[in-house]
Order: C-alpha cells, then structure tokens, then sequence
C-alpha cells in the first residue's frame, strides 16, 4: 500500500540518521552561502548494493509498522496503533521498544487480558516498568493465574531502580510468598517470606511504619504460623522454629505452639521431644488443623520404632474427642491399613452418618471396591450421590471403578438385581451412580438403561447436607427439574464424546420436550445443534442452533452455533458470512474471556475458509490478527508459517513460529509437517526428510504429508522412496474425495 511505503521511507531516513549519529541543524539566518565543493580525493566508483536478507527486510518492516503505530498513537487511533507495534514485534521480537509500546496503549483500550500478554513479553527482555508489572501481577492473581503474575513480580522486583528494598518490595514479597506457597514452591516462598521476616523485625531499615505492618502482618498468629509453615515445608526447621515462637508471643496459644514444636522436633529427628509436645498439645483439644497432628505422631512413634502404639493412642484420643471428625478419619485409615476391616468400615459409617464427607465415601467406597462388595458399593456411591451430589467428585476413585471391568460387571449385576428384587429400594441415587459408571467406561447399552431408570426414579425425601457439592452438580436429594436437566445434559454429553450423536441427539431433544431447562435456557438447543450436525441432518441443525442463538442474544457461544453448523456442513460460503457477521458484532467485547475464545475460533476458522477459497492473503490476515491477540497461539503460529512457506515467503519468520508450535506439541504431526515443509522450501532438504518422515509415521497419513515427503526425497535423490510416497498421497487423495490433488501427484510419478 503507499501509506505502507511512506513510512518505510521515513523509518530508512530515521534509521540512517540515528546510525550515523548525524544531527540535522536548519541553517543560521544569514549564513554565507557554501562554497565550491572540494574533494581531496578522486571519488571512488559505486559499488552496487548487496541485495537485502530476509532479516534486513523483517527489520525495516519492523520500524515501518512501528512508526505507523507512533502515528496512530498520536491522533488516538489506539486501535489501529496496537495493532501496527503487536505486528511490528513479531517482525523483530527481539524490539524491547516495540514491546513497552504495546502495553500501555493496550490497558488503554482495557485489553487486560492483552497487556498481560505483552508484558510477560516484555519482562523476559527485561524491559518492562516495575510498576504497571506489579499492576498487571495483581490482575493476574485475580485470574487465578499464579504463575504467571510471579513471573511479573519477580521483573518487577529485578527491575526496580533502588539497591536497598523498599517498603513496597516487602509488601510484593509477602504477596509472593503467599503465591509461590498456594503453587506448592516452598523454597522460593519461603525466601521470600525470610526477607518479610527480617523486614518485620528492622521495620526501620525499610521505612515501615506502624500502619503498614499491620498490613503486612494482618492477623499475626495467622500470618507467622503460615511463614513457619512454609519454612517447615522448605526444610527450613530453624527458621520455622523462630517463626512460631514469634507467632507465640504475639498471638499466645498453648495448643498450637506445641504442636508447631513437635513438627519441627520431628523434622529434626528428635523423635521423644515431639512425642511430649504432642501430649501437651493433645490435652489442650486443639482444632482446626485437620489430620496433621495425627500424621506427626505417627512419624514421631515410627522414628521411636514404636508404630504398633499408634492405633491405642488415637483410639484414646478419640473416646475424649468423640466429635473429632480429623481424628475419626485418620483413625479410620489406619484401621484400613492394618487390615481391620470391619472397624473401618464401622467407623466410616459412623462419621458419615453425622456428617456427609467427600473423603469419608471415597475412602468407604473404594474399600468396598478392592473387597469385592459391589451391594455395599452401589449403595455407597447411591448415597453419596443424594448426599454429597456428585460423582465426578470422587476423584481417582470414580476413575478407578469405571476403569476396573470386574467391578464394572459386578455393579451393573447387582443394579439389575436390585431393580428386579425390589424397584423401590433401588432409588435414584444408584440408578443414577450405575448409569454415569457405564458411561465412563463406555458401556452405553448399560448407561442408556440406567439412566432412563434414574428418570424415572421417584424424589427422595430429605435435603443434601454436608459438604457442598462441586459444579456441575448431577444428582440432588430431590427429583426437580434442575436434576432432570443435569442429568439428561451428562447423559447426552457422555454419548456425544463416545461418538454416539444419534443417541445424544435423542437425550438432548428429551430435554427440550421435558421442558427441563427455563425457557431462557438453550443449552439443549445448542447440543442439539451439534448432535445433528454430526448426523449430517443439516437443516435440523440449523433450526436449534438458530432457537439457542435466538433464546440467548448476547451469547457469542450461542449466537456462533449456526456459523459451526454450517463450516462442519461444508457450506464455505454461508460460513463465512456467518462468522464474519459473528466478529463485526462481538469483536468489541474484550470484557468477556469466553467472547475473546469465540472470536478467536472465528478467526482461525474464517482463515481455513479462505485457504479453501484460495485467497490466501486474507487467510493470511485472519491468522494475524489471531496472533495479534494471542501472540503465543501456537496453532495459529503454525498455519501462519504453513501458509508463508507454501507462498515462498518470511521463511526464516515462517520456520521460527512453526518450531514454537513443534517445541509446544511435539506429537503433533501437522505441524511436523509444517516444519518439513518450510525447511524444503529453505534448501535444507535432508532435515526436510527427517521431519516428514516423523509426519508420516502414523497409520492414516494426509495426502498432503506425503506428498511433501515425496517432494523431499527427490530432492534427496531418494527416487524410489519418493515414488512410494506419491502413490500413498494419491490413494490418501481419492480416499479423502480430492480427486485434483490426485491427479496432480500422478503427474510427478508419470514424469
């Protein structure tokens, strides 16, 4: 474009005087006019100019698309600026310029989710301000991305100007502290907790003052128990020990203390001290610090050689403490251990039945698994299900069952009998445990007759109590309609990813005609849509993904169905109106994580589109505006480099983003042969080989892998080899109904 040249005219001229360190003066008012000119020596002749690489030119485009964006940027046309530095970067991402650019115009337009992007970007060039790092660390931990705000902080820390620690590195350690110890990094947390404690105690040397310590230290039994946790963790028993002295003296707890005494005498093998803190700390009946207590005595007597004590003493313990609910657990187990079944078992069911826990059935049910009591099995996992609310919250153990075929055989066994014996005994609860069993471990027959049978259960009285179930939740202590819809959602979800659309589409429309879902709700709609378009009923599909997108407007998810519908019926056309309509109305909308997901499916799918269209520049630009987005898509990087390297172009740019998405998912043979390719098309044909060789190692390979392998090896020399993969890319050709590619591969083994 010519504004495109202007600027690359202007960023040379720039280049060249910053090069040359030249100063560009206007003349003095009534300078003499210059003189002759005067050359000393004879002028050499011109040397004609070394053509430019291809890393001369990704620089200048770098400076053309920056200097675009320092235009944009001055008229406030932010937009148009972020996009021109986000491209300008990926010309030259070595640019730290560049990235500081992006940042601030990014939480300018309130990309949040951008600005963090580029300023991890930013910090690993260590060129990032310390301040708006520590801000976009603090949006992060919001986000729950832990690791990603500790990377900022720890540029920010490293980036700051003062030697000496200030009073807000001790308020951005403690933060670290708190999150490299909730990510499971104990030494680092407990380094950064070691200079909060230092701080704490020379408040002076950091110019903290009364307020501020309160700030950092909150509540301070709290707070300096959990630093002596860490350091406990980090190996640091010392530290730990100075710690909960601290916490001691300034939040005095009898119970607590001894207890953090006996942890670190366990650590530091001083087995008989820890014993006797934890008599002190036992008869104080501490709470609220789960079965750690329990798990010390048992190393303390282990390291004593006196474990055969353990059982005796918790089983005192408990006859003082009969509503220690740790305490009964961890007793439980060790029962288990010892192979004292029956007291287990007594003992779970007594703490169940006054209180329903996760851990309490996970542990009963997976006992009764490993005994082979599939009766008692069924109507734990029944129970757990009415009481708890779901099964997916059994963890490991649900897996474990589902994955284990003579338990699966001896449930479904025992289902069927317990419904022919007595249908009123066997309730919704084990209907509904059979049902999602068989359909984790793909049984569908099974799964199908189960779950038609939870149905039909009848409501159980009472209300679910205990722990509070986890989301999704499937299965409640009463039938309701939100309990319908659960189910039939998990049921018909179950059969679309065993690859059963018929029958799901079946459970969704069940779910429509039930009315089990408010009318405002079109998740069925939107399931539906997908089963049917799997059946290849098209306009069926169609008509619910237009009844979703119509029941929820503001839905990019929703709203986008159709398009899917369309792009999976291979109506390019109509898709491509449809998603395009879909960005023009929601692209806006950089508040909403999951409207920021649909537009960039949108975009990659409106770039495959036009690849099928062959109009490749603009698949080319919905690719880059994917990457201006998320500039480590590693998908998109790959399809980008693809379609450069079938273009002959940006090779070195196009190899550099294609390795990225290899080093990401190095199994994925699209993008093994991506890298082939673009290596073919450097020269580096051996390496070539190497890589689609790997691409073609599967047992059903593209047409297109071989055919570049093909490529490949006549380049090589390797004839035969070539002509063997030719003829499997034509046969893949015909089989994949692209009767063109066939015949063009046929032409390079007729020649």
């Amino acid at each position: 474009m010519i504004l495109h040249r202007v600027f690359l005219t202007l960023a040379l001229i720039l280049s060249v005087g910053v090069a040359l360190g030249e100063e560009v003066k206007s003349p003095a008012p009534n300078a003499a006019a210059p003189g002759p000119l005067i050359l000393d020596d004879a002028p050499a002749p011109l040397v004609p100019r070394q053509p430019r690489t291809e890393a001369d030119r990704d620089r200048i485009e770098a400076l053309s698309l920056f200097a675009a964006g320092r235009m944009h940027e001055g008229r406030e046309e932010y937009a148009d600026a972020l996009r021109c530095y986000q491209r300008s970067l990926r010309c030259d991402p070595q640019a730290s310029v560049v990235a500081r650019a992006i940042i601030p115009v990014a939480v300018r337009l309130k990309r949040s989710a951008e600005a963090v992007r580029y300023a991890l970007k930013a910090a690993r060039l260590n060129e990032a301000d310390p301040l708006l790092l520590r801000r976009l660390g603090i949006y992060l931990t919001d986000e729950g991305d832990w690791s990603g705000a500790l990377e900022l902080y720890e540029k920010a820390l490293a980036g700051r100007d003062q030697t000496k620690e200030t009073a807000a590195d001790i308020l951005l350690r403690m933060e670290m502290g708190r999150l490299y110890q909730l990510a499971e990094k104990y030494k680092p947390a407990a380094e950064n907790f070691a200079k909060v404690a230092y701080a704490l105690d020379h408040p002076a040397d950091f110019a903290i003052d009364d307020q501020l310590k309160k700030v950092l230290v909150g509540e301070p039994g709290q707070t300096y128990n959990l630093i002596g946790e860490c350091f406990l963790l980090a190996d640091r028993p010392g530290d730990a020990l100075a710690v909960f002295k601290k916490a001691e003296e300034l939040a005095p707890n009898k119970g607590l203390l001894q207890f953090n005494l006996a942890r670190v005498y366990a650590k530091t093998a001083k087995p008989a001290e820890a014993l006797a803190a934890l008599e002190i700390c036992f008869a104080e009946h501490l709470g609220g610090e789960g079965m750690v207590p329990y798990e010390t005595l048992a190393d303390a007597l282990k390291q004593l050689g006196k474990s055969d004590e353990l059982i005796p003493r918790l089983e005192k313990l408990r006859a003082g403490e009969a509503g220690n609910v740790p305490l009964g657990y961890f007793l439980a187990a060790q029962y288990r251990t010892a192979g004292r079944l029956d007291k287990a078992e007594s003992l779970y069911l007594e703490l169940l039945k006054n209180r329903a826990t996760l851990t309490g059935y996970r542990s009963l049910i997976d006992m009764y698994r490993q005994a082979k009591r599939y009766d008692a099995l069924l109507a734990s996992l029944g129970e757990a299900l009415e009481k708890v609310g779901v099964l997916d919250a059994m963890g490991a153990v649900g897996q474990t069952i589902s994955g284990d075929a003579e338990a699966m055989r001896g449930i479904v066994e025992t289902a069927r009998s317990k419904l022919k014996a007595d249908p009123q005994k066997f309730g919704f609860g084990m209907r509904l445990a059979a049902a999602l069993l068989a359909l984790e471990a793909k049984q569908y027959d099974a799964a199908n007759e189960f779950f038609d049978l939870a149905m039909a259960a009848k409501p159980v009285s009472g209300k679910p109590q205990g722990e509070a179930p986890a989301v999704p939740k499937v299965g409640s202590a009463e039938a309701s309609p939100p309990q319908a819809a659960e189910v039939l959602l998990a049921w018909g979800v179950g059969l679309l990813m065993g690859d059963r659309a018929a029958e799901a589409a079946k459970v969704f429309q069940r779910g429509i005609d039930e009315k089990a879902l408010p009318e405002d709700n079109p998740a069925f709609y939107f399931y539906l849509a997908g089963a049917l378009a799997l059946c290849e009923r098209t306009d069926e599909a169609l008509a619910a993904a237009r009844k979703a997108a119509e029941k929820n407007k503001d839905s990019a998810r929703y709203r986008g169905r159709v398009a899917w519908v369309l792009y999976f019926a291979k109506r390019y056309p109509e898709a491509k109106k449809a998603y395009a309509e879909l960005v023009k109305e929601f692209d806006a909308d950089h508040a909403s994580t999951e409207t920021r997901d649909v537009m960039r499916e949108a975009r990659l799918v409106l770039s495959n589109l036009c690849v099928v269209e062959n109009r490749l520049p603009e698949a080319e630009e919905w690719l880059e505006q994917v990457l201006d987005e998320y500039p480590d898509d590693v998908g998109a990087m790959n399809d980008l480099g693809y379609l450069w390297a079938d273009a002959n172009k940006h090779l070195a740019r196009a190899e550099r983003m294609i390795r990225r998405a290899v080093e990401a998912e190095p199994d994925n043979m699209a993008y093994r042969d991506s890298l082939g390719w673009v290596l073919f098309r450097l020269g580096r044909h051996q390496q070539a080989v190497a890589e689609l060789e790997k691409a073609a190692a599967g047992k059903k390979v593209d047409g297109v892998v071989l055919d570049h392998l093909g490529d490949a090896c006549q380049k090589t020399g390797q004839r035969d080899k070539a002509l063997d993969a030719w003829r499997r890319a034509a046969e893949a050709f015909r089989q994949e109904k692209e009767p063109e590619k066939a015949k063009s591969v046929e032409k390079k083994i007729a020649n």
